[in-house]
């Protein structure tokens, strides 16, 4: 009965995160919804960049041939000042888009990040790339800046050796996050933590403290790489983000001044502008991910360490079964997160199961071992044979 009551809870915790995640973010009564015919009006013309359709629903393409080798247009948006969150919503196609030799010459769009003191220096934030006849389905996303807060300006970019890139759907909307989130959040870690320290409990024999610090390490591990997980940006959790209607226009009472050091960005300009590509693009998210990328050769013992090392210290204090199963509850909840969030699962991610698998296996192995040293250590026998 006690364990079929832990599986109920596990399901009531998992479906509060899920809601309490879709209903995470408002928009910001301050600003506008953008679509493209909003970024259209304050555009300046630009080589290889055209603009199709109704002035209402137009879209954008960006054509790369003989005559314009790179095509890069800078699209503002519209009174915009520094934001902590932008919400996108979007659409990208590519039509025979022949990449270049680097990995990073295709189609793609970013946001950057404009420092609201102004200056020339600002961040490049991926957002999506495609490339041969890649088409995105409407896609959302949520980008924050890395030195928050930031004023945000939407970038293309077609690098690819001939192709047309056109984005057909974009929609952005400044948010805020909602008060049900910052008190839900601190809720749910409390009850997730109390779970693992009844599932300890019920697998286990040993202290409430001891329970508690082990059931912290592995909420630890959870929020650090299942939800929130190690991502820059934030990706709706099974289904789409409930941020609340349009706001169709600036009240006249809340309308935000335009900040004065960019003006000049917001003003389009008659002749063409000509864009330079801003090149290779630094990873994004935690050192846990840009390190994943640079040691891909690794990637196995990368995984391995991943759930050796916590498994260790949960066993060292609670025992090897609740080690194992909430080392495994964790291997899974990170591979169904990534599935949740839009990163897919392949044979890759089975791989990287297996890594895990053998990481809990270490740790529980090196835990029998150390139960067999430890005790003749504190009586000062000799662990090894001495050499003559």
């Amino acid at each position: 009965m006690r364990r079929l009551t832990l599986a109920g809870t596990f399901l009531v915790l998992l479906a509060a995160l899920l809601l309490l995640w879709q209903y995470r973010f408002e928009r910001s009564p301050e600003f506008p919804t953008y679509h493209l015919a909003d970024l259209r009006a304050a555009a300046s013309p630009s080589p290889g960049v055209e603009w199709l359709g109704p002035e209402t629903l137009p879209k954008l393409r960006l054509r790369v041939d003989q005559a314009h080798p790179r095509v890069v247009a800078r699209l503002d948006l519209p009174e915009m000042k520094a934001v902590d969150l932008l919400h996108l919503r979007f659409q990208v196609t590519a039509s025979k888009l022949r990449p270049g030799k680097e990995f990073w010459e295709d189609g793609r769009c970013l946001i950057e990040w404009h420092p609201q003191s102004g200056g020339t220096e600002w961040e490049n934030d991926p957002v999506c790339s495609v490339r041969h006849d890649q088409a995105t389905a409407v896609a959302e996303q949520v980008m924050r800046p890395d030195q928050a807060p930031a004023i945000p300006a939407l970038r293309v970019e077609n690098l690819g050796r001939t192709g047309d890139l056109e984005i057909s759907v974009f929609e952005a909307s400044v948010l805020q996050e909602r008060t049900v989130w910052k008190i839900g959040r601190c809720l749910l870690m409390a009850g997730w933590l109390a779970w693992a320290v009844a599932w300890i409990g019920c697998r286990g024999k040993c202290g409430f403290v001891r329970s508690l610090f082990a059931a912290s390490i592995w909420l630890v591990m959870g929020i650090y790489f299942v939800v929130p997980g190690p991502w820059k940006g934030v990706r709706p959790l099974g289904g789409p983000l409930q941020i609340g209607p349009e706001i169709a226009a600036f009240h006249a009472a809340a309308a935000p001044a335009p900040v004065p050091q960019n003006t000049s960005r917001n003003q389009p300009s008659a002749s063409p502008v000509v864009l330079d590509s801003v090149g290779k693009i630094p990873d994004q998210g935690d050192f846990t991910l840009r390190l994943k990328h640079y040691a891909k050769n690794a990637r196995s013992m990368l995984h391995v360490a991943l759930l050796l090392g916590p498994t260790l210290l949960i066993a060292c204090l609670v025992g090897r079964k609740p080690a194992r199963s909430l080392a495994i509850i964790l291997a899974l909840s990170i591979e169904a997160a990534q599935l949740a969030f839009g990163f897919g699962f392949d044979w890759v991610d089975v791989f990287d199961l297996a890594c895990d698998a053998a990481g809990i296996a270490l740790a529980l192995t090196a835990h029998r071992y150390l139960q067999r040293i430890l005790p003749r250590m504190a009586a000062g026998e000799t662990i090894l044979p001495l050499k003559r």
